[in-house]
């Protein structure tokens, strides 16, 4: 409800209802009662400011049926003919060519692909539409089969949509796609949006081995908006002589990353020139684009970054493995805010020879950040630039009132590192920072015109093998001396305290499902999922709560 009863929406909100009303769009249902009546009237001049949100998943699946108004396409390479009408599983079409041009532009329709069907040929060059949020356009598939389809697409995209007109209302659902024929002298993109684009989801899709696996892209006058993409297999992206990511995106506004795999994008160790750079991640996410969440991913084993979020946004219960740099929260050049909370980090690397990182959390440029609960665990590597937290403003681009609780940093190198003199009013409590290998400092300030800018209380703290726990500048201090220096309140040391279970690993994981003692096998298993054998052990969610159970304390 609005604090002031005189309030009114704005003409544009106006306008905006009128057109979802006009569309029999399911967000004019503003009195909440999920059909679209014109009582949605007098509810949005009263709620024009709480819009309904968008159907829930369902068992953690998108639940999607044709509408009475859908027309519905059956599409098998294996028993189908582009002389059948395709208006039932007995007369499939064959192609998915086919099936595309029977589909009618502003309309609810489907096409449905044969489970375990594979089709040499790519989706088209998308040129239509759904009809609503409610009645959206879906490729999805039928049959018996647990296997995806799969769309094998030589040396060309999985599929594009390009152009002046908007695209909106589309759903990807349940099938795979690969470049079978790829060479290192070709470059396509798996799933491409490179338009104003709007309520689009992909779901339950492996896309591997594109030089881009998604890309969403609006422009500056016509950008893309409420993008969902949700318990896919995003794996594999490489290119030689350009840049790779598992998905990019820009200029794009409210979008959700929930539950995926994405794994080994930006490189291939198979190819000559494809090997991991500093340019190619996981996930990129531009300065440009705004309301952006990651929940719940497994982020793993990426050329350089796991997520690059330089518009900010939220980070949240991710299972990181084996990155370079797992998380960048800002940008140099504008400045964000965003929350990095609840994920477990672990095992980072170096991207190459001469490009040591295995960093964790890295903070830029933001204000009023929050990054809280959580795990950073388990260096790979012991590369002087392995920072487990560190706030990289400058003068120019500062890090302002961020606050910094309840993580608990294990045995990462370098722990709390605070770069430069860009920090302006930092929190720092409750965590735990605990190392009996390295014998790094607890938290480190390159200057030391950034420590009154630190409010720190109630850690507490180990560092094995050296009483100097803590620097700042080239002196170092124990933990008695720092209370001075830094001005902290009510530090403690680990003395007489342990943590459940600090022995978690996630070969111990692998072996409490009764897999060999492998460090990968988890991922490898993770990858082959869909949603026929999904199996929540290999997800981030219990993944997540195996390693917090452990590496709380006990006392």
């Amino acid at each position: 409800m609005n604090s002031a009863a005189s309030a009114q929406p704005s003409a544009a909100q106006f306008l905006q209802w009128l057109t979802h009303y006009t569309n029999n769009d399911i967000r004019a249902d503003y009195n909440y009662d999920n059909i679209v009546s014109p009582a949605d009237f007098s509810a949005f001049i009263i709620n024009y400011d709480n819009p309904p949100q968008p159907p829930q998943p369902t068992d953690g699946w998108t639940d999607l049926n044709p509408s009475g108004n859908s027309r519905v396409i059956y599409v098998s390479s294996s028993q189908g003919n582009d002389n059948n009408d395709g208006l039932s599983q007995s007369r499939p079409v064959k192609s998915i060519e086919k099936a595309y041009d029977l589909l009618r532009d502003g309309q609810p329709d489907w096409i449905r692909l044969r489970r375990g069907d594979t089709w040499y040929e790519s989706l088209p060059n998308w040129k239509k539409s759904g009809k609503s949020y409610a009645e959206p356009m879906v490729v999805s598939y039928y049959g018996e089969s647990t296997n995806r389809p799969r769309l094998l697409t030589g040396t060309t995209r999985g599929m594009r949509a390009t152009g002046d007109e908007v695209r909106k209302h589309l759903r990807f659902v349940g099938f795979e796609l690969r470049p079978h024929l790829r060479t290192r002298d070709d470059a396509p993109g798996g799933i491409e949006f490179i338009c104003e684009h709007e309520d689009i989801l992909i779901e339950d899709c492996l896309i591997s081995g594109y030089a881009d696996n998604l890309q969403f892209q609006g422009d500056s006058d016509r950008r893309a908006r409420d993008i969902r993409v949700r318990r896919n297999i995003i794996t594999d992206s490489w290119a030689v002589g350009r840049h790779s990511q598992g998905l990019y995106a820009t200029r794009v506004d409210n979008m959700f990353l929930e539950q995926n795999i994405f794994d080994h994008n930006g490189w291939n160790d198979r190819e000559e020139g494809a090997e991991p750079t500093i340019f190619n991640h996981n996930i990129y996410i531009q300065a440009t684009c705004s309301g952006i969440q990651v929940l719940g991913n497994i982020i793993s084993n990426a050329s350089s970054h796991g997520v690059q979020m330089r518009s900010g946004g939220v980070v949240v219960g991710n299972f990181f493995y084996k990155n370079a740099i797992n998380v960048l929260l800002g940008h140099e050049d504008y400045v964000t805010t965003g929350a990095v909370n609840g994920n477990v980090i672990m095992a980072g690397k170096d991207i190459g020879p001469g490009l040591p990182r295995g960093m964790g959390i890295h903070i830029q440029f933001t204000n009023d950040a929050k990054v809280r609960d959580n795990l950073i665990l388990r260096n790979g590597t012991d590369a002087g630039q392995s920072e487990a937290i560190a706030i990289i403003g400058d003068s120019n681009d500062l890090v302002q009132n961020l606050l910094i609780e309840r993580n608990t940093i294990y045995n990462w190198f370098n722990n709390v590192v605070i770069e430069n003199e860009g920090l302006r009013n930092m929190t720092f409590r409750n965590n735990i920072i605990y190392d009996s290998q390295n014998e790094s400092p607890a938290v480190r300030h390159w200057t030391t015109s950034t420590l009154d800018d630190v409010n720190a209380y109630n850690n507490t703290y180990f560092i094995g093998g050296t009483s100097s726990w803590f620097r700042a500048h080239n002196s170092y201090y124990n933990l008695n001396q720092w209370v001075n220096v830094a001005d902290e309140s009510s530090p403690q040391t680990f003395s007489g305290r342990s943590f459940v279970d600090d022995s978690r690993t996630l070969v111990r994981y692998a072996q409490n499902l009764l897999l060999p003692a492998d460090d990968d096998i988890v991922i490898d298993r993770a990858r082959t999922m869909s949603r026929s054998t999904w199996d929540v052990s290999y997800t981030a969610e219990k993944i997540v709560e195996y390693f917090k159970e452990g590496y709380k304390l006990a006392n």
